[in-house]
């Protein structure tokens, strides 16, 4: 898109006003059901935060990606899984960002800082991977010299995908901080329609909680991916 400044005439904006407020709300209008806005796992979307990470980490979770109704894809590249892409991210933010971050007045935002780091999983067998994510990852420190930025862990997600074709659909599920750090467990549920892709283009889904609005003959067409954390001890390796 160009960078260059456009003017118009008083009457071809008169005419432009209407069209631009149709698009704002057409782009404002609500997502899909179940299909939350946020970054997806592994995602670079984004420009990486300002932050260090912590050389000695003690704080470590075990995450545990559980596949269950997923027999029936078709195997991924490797054969020996529905996936060949298994992804994982931890979801970082400062908690007081609005004190201690960059400043817009002109602007007038309240800033915000994330850091999204990602953390590997390995394979245990055909339906279970498992990671390991440190809640103290990130060193709290004085970025912008407006104070210290206090990191807090949000989430840890984990995506996947049939293959590394790009049109392959991601899907995607989370496990946020309160449950990671208490060794909770959280299920999600995806339509195998969508795999290994839907209409030959980029595809993220991030599931749904529950199928009490799936009719009982069709739930059999959902497979699940289970998070579950537990605690361990802090010198693991692979990070």
């Amino acid at each position: 898109m160009s960078q260059r400044v456009r003017f118009f005439s008083a009457p071809a904006l008169r005419r432009a006003v209407p069209l631009l407020a149709l698009l704002a709300a057409a782009s404002s209008g609500p997502s899909l059901a179940d299909t939350p806005a946020k970054s997806d796992a592994a995602s670079n979307t984004s420009a990486p935060a300002l932050r260090k990470l912590n050389p000695a980490p003690t704080h470590a979770y075990e995450i545990r990606l559980t596949l269950s109704n997923a027999s029936d894809l078709s195997s991924a590249a490797d054969g020996k899984s529905p996936f060949t892409v298994v992804e994982g991210v931890a979801q970082f933010d400062a908690s007081n960002a609005a004190r201690c971050g960059r400043s817009n007045a002109l602007a007038g935002n309240v800033p915000t800082l994330s850091s999204h780091e990602p953390f590997r999983l390995s394979r245990i067998s055909a339906t279970e991977y498992i990671g390991t994510v440190y809640a103290d990852m990130l060193l709290d420190e004085d970025y912008y010299g407006r104070g210290v930025c206090h990191w807090q862990l949000t989430e840890a997600r984990v995506a996947v995908s049939a293959q590394t074709d790009s049109a392959d659909s991601r899907f995607v599920a989370g496990l946020p901080a309160q449950k990671v750090l208490a060794a909770g467990t959280q299920a999600r549920y995806f339509w195998k329609g969508y795999y290994p892709s839907f209409e030959q283009r980029r595809h993220t889904d991030y599931g749904r909680d529950q199928l009490d609005a799936v009719p009982a003959d069709r739930r059999g067409e959902f497979f699940v991916m289970t998070l579950t954390s537990r605690k361990i001890a802090g010198d693991v390796q692979g990070r």
